[in-house]
């Protein structure tokens, strides 16, 4: 059963057995409250909203008397997926708390401290990100006088680095996209926007934060509401984590920076996820782009383009193309995306800002660039995403080589590129240095310093970069097939079985004997727009190991090499789309040469 269909069987059980407990306490809970005043003491609050998953007429602590149940797939907290129903936080001792009780269900939870139970975000196995849960018996619920419920679906996770672009998009909402894709469901969007997020990192809300309200019509809650809100705070039902699937940078915390290893993500699913913001957001959708201007995105306190307005009129000149200048500090993310969405090309000093490249149009450029001594092939986070399958992007990378064009800061605080706190021949090896060594995240002092620099781009030198990017985009559009025909755009869409498969042993010239096998094209090789079909045979006589492979073009054939009288033969037959794209085998079928 995949998890949707337990999740809704599961559902639907519950809400059948609750309902039917509600209708038998009705009259006794009215009675009693008519007739016995709340001498308890206890303070119960409930949720925003009141639905039918929870009975209005039920108590919270009665609610969640019934305990807590988990169930996970996967083998670790890194690889593994859990959804909890009555998953509690105590205000108190700001922890998870999972109650056992008569109809609790654990399932899939082995090895939960080895060495967590789950990650509560998308970069895998950091000690900063596990998920972890007290265990109480049921009987001290009465031990907690305040209880609050949050019915419906709840998405347990954290924020990463909420105060980075990059981090914002790639470590938290396309997991959030995708999660939300995976565990709701919904008629009219691609998920359920009535699922809550619930974000338990700690951070402040961060400037971002209106980029992660567009996925929830509810809410968000943060931690600190969690702590202002109550003692004990009950999801109903709670997913804990975000997705992996959608990431395809790792940021060097165990080997130096680099691509994911087995990146599953597409420009495909790119694009539905900033069709999905842009839409969210009231930003026009756009295809590819026949826009004329160049987007330059200026940074106003670090990193700066010391002859920003000499570049910017420069690439103005030499492209007759006008150029947008874009900043954090003058533009909402809102505002960027909006300018980029229709833009032809991108230009920006390596940094987060440069994440936004997913909105642009295909067909459109980006170029990047470096400070002094900054290797470009070893920081691609940007390149990485430009370059995956189906995003029909333009990358190019240029560097400063001349030491005369940098500006450094010695003297600034050590997380801004300062070395004015190490040792002189500490400091002194830095400043020799014409190459950042490769290094682990996320304090080598050298990358800082190089990082921090300002820069006075060599304008003629990027001015080439520009121009062979742009020969490559044309390139890439004489070669780039549409969506419907693309081979990477229909890599997964398989033929299906062959139909029709028969044999026959037939009498053959010269007292030799064949099989004659013919079989029809899968139905839906009609709808793939083929190039090219052909059919991969394979007989194999019975009681044998090896077998006779065969691709041919023909849907009918007669086999006679290595085939004898008096055998029994079992026979394989499927699709192969273009060479590539492989299709199931039909079932086999058997053939005997015994009679002839």
């Amino acid at each position: 059963m995949t998890m949707l269909n337990l999740d809704m069987t599961l559902k639907v059980t519950w809400v059948i057995t609750t309902v039917g407990f509600a209708v038998l306490l009705t009259d006794y809970l009215r009675l009693r409250h008519q007739q016995c005043p709340d001498t308890t003491g206890t303070d119960v609050q409930n949720a925003e909203e009141l639905t039918t998953e929870i009975p209005p007429q039920l108590d919270a602590r009665d609610y969640v008397r019934r305990g807590s149940s988990v169930w996970c797939w996967g083998d670790d907290n890194a690889n593994r997926t859990c959804k909890f129903s009555n998953l509690c936080f105590s205000a108190e001792h700001q922890q998870f708390v999972f109650f056992h009780g008569e109809q609790t269900v654990t399932h899939g939870i082995q090895n939960r401290f080895e060495p967590a139970l789950v990650d509560l975000s998308s970069v895998p196995a950091h000690n900063t990100q596990y998920f972890q849960y007290v265990d109480l018996p049921i009987s001290a619920l009465q031990d907690f006088t305040r209880v609050k419920i949050y019915p419906g679906t709840s998405l347990i996770f954290n924020r990463f680095n909420p105060d980075n672009l990059m981090h914002v998009f790639h470590d938290d909402l396309l997991p959030i996209y995708f999660t939300l894709r995976q565990i709701t469901t919904s008629d009219a969007d691609p998920f359920n926007l009535d699922s809550r997020l619930v974000i338990m990192e700690g951070w402040r809300r961060g400037e971002f934060v209106e980029l992660y309200e567009i996925f929830s019509s509810k809410d968000l809650v943060f931690k600190q509401d969690l702590l202002d809100g109550g003692e004990l705070a009950c999801f109903a039902n709670a997913y804990v984590g975000l997705s992996k699937a959608t990431t395809w940078y790792q940021y060097g915390f165990k080997v130096p920076q680099g691509p994911k290893e087995n990146i599953t993500i597409t420009g495909r699913e790119i694009r539905q996820f900033t069709d999905f913001v842009c839409a969210k957001l009231g930003v026009e959708n756009t295809g590819p782009t026949e826009s004329k201007y160049i987007v330059l995105f200026s940074r106003r306190l670090n990193r700066l383009i010391v002859n920003e307005v000499d570049l910017t009129i420069a690439l103005a000149k030499e492209f007759n193309m006008r150029v947008v200048t874009l900043s954090m500090e003058s533009h909402t993310v809102p505002q960027q995306i909006e300018v980029i969405r229709k833009a032809s090309m991108l230009v920006g000093m390596h940094g987060s800002f440069l994440t936004l490249a997913m909105f642009l149009p295909p067909g459109a450029v980006v170029v990047e660039l470096f400070p002094y001594a900054v290797n470009p092939e070893n920081y691609t986070p940007y390149r990485t995403l430009v370059n995956l399958p189906g995003m029909k992007l333009t990358y190019a990378a240029w560097r400063n080589t001349e030491q005369y064009n940098t500006i450094t800061h010695p003297d600034n605080p050590w997380d801004l590129g300062g070395i004015a706190h190490l040792d002189q021949d500490e400091q002194d090896a830095i400043l020799r240095s014409t190459e950042v060594p490769k290094h682990l995240c996320c304090r080598n002092p050298e990358w800082l310093f190089r990082i921090y620099q300002d820069t006075v781009v060599d304008i003629p030198s990027l001015l080439k970069t520009v121009h062979q990017a742009l020969k490559d985009a044309e390139t890439q559009k004489e070669t780039t097939c549409s969506t419907n025909s693309c081979d990477e755009e229909r890599r997964k869409i398989y033929p299906g079985q062959v139909t029709d498969l028969a044999c026959q042993a037939v009498q053959l010239p010269e007292g030799r004997v064949g099989l004659q096998l013919s079989w029809q094209p899968p139905w839906n090789l009609v709808y793939l727009g083929a190039k090219d079909a052909r059919y991969e045979v394979w007989i194999q006589e019975q009681g044998k190991a090896d077998y006779m492979p065969y691709i041919l073009p023909f849907t009918s054939y007669v086999f006679s090499d290595g085939v004898q009288t008096g055998r029994d033969y079992n026979v394989w037959v499927r699709c192969i789309v273009d060479g590539s794209v492989v299709g199931p085998f039909a079932d086999a079928v058997q053939c005997s040469t015994s009679s002839l």
